[in-house]
């Protein structure tokens, strides 16, 4: 079920039968637009809080350009300490391309969690490497 979407930038989807959240994101800086970043990570925060999930596939793929720098420090000072102590999220599954200059963007977020936390980040290639990754390791 589609939960949130603001056009050419993210989609958000909830899949109540398979207890998982997924984010497709199309653009990580549209325009240099800081303000709508924010305000899609306050709803990727409260969507956290109403759909309590331990997992989420992050569709990376496709995904343009990279967060500024005042959204990475954001990120990694706010957004990621609150979704860690807030929320069950606990697996996240990212759905990369091969092309090391649209993983840049990835990276950027994905090294928040490798700073001692809780979660476990799996890298893969395809949505269906995704869900089976996360059917194996969420029991």
């Amino acid at each position: 079920m589609l939960l949130y979407e603001v056009p050419n930038i993210i989609k958000i989807f909830y899949e109540k039968e398979n207890e998982l959240i997924e984010h497709e994101w199309l653009e990580y800086n549209p325009e240099d637009q800081d303000d709508t970043i924010l305000m899609i990570l306050q709803e990727i925060y409260d969507i956290f809080l109403i759909y309590p999930v331990e997992k989420v596939i992050v569709k990376a793929d496709q995904t343009k350009g990279a967060f500024s720098l005042g959204m990475q420090k954001y990120i990694r000072d706010v957004q990621f300490p609150r979704l860690l102590s807030d929320t069950k999220l606990r697996y996240v599954a990212t759905i990369k391309s091969e092309d090391e200059m649209k993983g840049i963007g990835v990276k950027l977020w994905q090294a928040q969690f490798h700073q001692e936390t809780e979660v476990v980040l799996h890298d893969v290639g395809s949505e269906e490497e995704a869900r089976e990754w996360l059917k194996s390791i969420a029991k």
